[in-house]
């Protein structure tokens, strides 16, 4: 059996990512720039548009400003969730590509790899917005009920009536507890599908058949396809950590200021971008494994 065809333990699969991350580091965070690079952009769109995010007065609430956050948040979410969706598609794509050549002992470069995924972008694609609606649509409609909730709730400090009220309580006691749920239901449908995008370049099939190849594939294994969502994304939670600690200290965001800088802010968006470009691979490289 070829060694790079054998079954693999979670540990292995780990240790061989870490392996060709560490000989191809440049390959790979030159393939991931592109997802951050976009978010970054993305923030910083945001940011010469509506200026430093808004917040209450000490001890006060304005239902214009929660409106004007509320507004702020949904146009940040849509643009955020739409350069999230593209970024990944590409970057996510060809690092599989290079993953697979790599991890044959084939050579490839960072051209080679956006170059042989182009055709199938739109593929790609669609596939990620298709597992991405089946794993949160119920995130989605847990929100959509809080934020019913809390406008009713300001409607009713507005003496809209006690019906608002009623009904914005009732609108948070089912949303708050179906959200919890659908994280739940989040991450059984991400390690479900996790496998959908290396099928799709991989094998070149349509998104559907990739993300039905993905449920058979992961069957049995998602335990595994959890752990390394988790280790992976533990590491991420921490590099980003690591690099927005000294802008926050000197900020004193951390000590109960809600006052954030517009260079703090600056801050945080590059460090975001650095550890997104850094440890961005990582999970992508693990699961191309798994696939294998």
């Amino acid at each position: 059996m070829d060694l790079a065809l054998r079954p693999m333990s979670t540990s292995q699969i780990l240790d061989r990512t870490f392996s060709l991350y560490r000989r191809h580091f440049f390959l790979f965070a030159g393939i991931a720039l592109i997802a951050p690079a976009l978010k970054l952009l993305a923030g910083l769109a945001q940011l010469a548009i509506f200026g430093s995010p808004l917040a209450f007065a000490q001890g006060t609430f304005d239902p214009r400003v929660f409106e004007q956050i509320i507004a702020n948040l949904l146009v940040g979410v849509v643009l955020g969730a739409t350069v999230y969706l593209i970024g990944t598609s590409i970057a996510t794509s060809a690092t599989i590509y290079a993953v697979s050549m790599v991890h044959l002992g084939k050579t490839t470069t960072i051209t080679e790899s956006y170059a042989k995924i182009r055709p199938i972008f739109w593929r790609i694609l669609g596939l990620i917005i298709r597992v991405f609606f089946l794993a949160v649509w119920p995130i989605l409609v847990g929100y959509a009920l809080v934020l019913l909730a809390g406008f009713a709730l300001v409607g009713f400090g507005r003496n809209a009536g006690t019906g608002a009220a009623i009904f914005g309580g009732l609108m948070g006691l089912v949303g708050f507890p179906m959200i919890i749920g659908a994280f739940v239901w989040a991450i059984i449908s991400f390690c479900r599908y996790a496998l959908a995008v290396p099928a799709c370049t991989l094998e070149g099939l349509p998104a559907k058949v990739s993300v039905i190849r993905s449920k058979f594939l992961s069957n049995g294994r998602k335990g595994s396809i959890f752990l390394i969502y988790l280790l992976t994304g533990l590491l991420t939670v921490a590099l980003g950590y690591v690099l927005e600690m000294p802008g926050l200290l000197a900020s004193k965001a951390m000590w109960f200021n809600m006052h954030i800088s517009y260079a703090t802010l600056l801050w945080l968006y590059v460090s975001q971008f650095l550890a997104g470009a850094i440890a961005g691979p990582i999970v992508t490289i693990a699961l191309a494994l798994m696939y294998y």
